[in-house]
């Protein structure tokens, strides 16, 4: 079955990061909690760090279209 496609736009951005870091998001994907692969594990969690931010009144959340 074919994965369907997003509904909201996407951007796709490129990091870098240090060894530790990406062993640390490997061991995550590993247990599949956050996702199935390194990428999916940070994208996870920067989101979950957004919302926080976003709840702390720290920043804006962008409006919803």
């Amino acid at each position: 079955m074919a994965k369907p496609k997003n509904v909201a736009p996407t951007r796709q951005i490129t990091i870098s990061t240090g060894e530790a870091i990406a062993e640390m998001l490997n061991s995550l994907a590993e247990t599949q909690l956050y996702g199935s692969n390194a990428a999916a594990v940070a994208e996870q969690l920067m989101r979950l760090k957004l919302f926080e931010l976003v709840d702390q009144g720290k920043i804006t959340a962008p409006p919803r279209s």
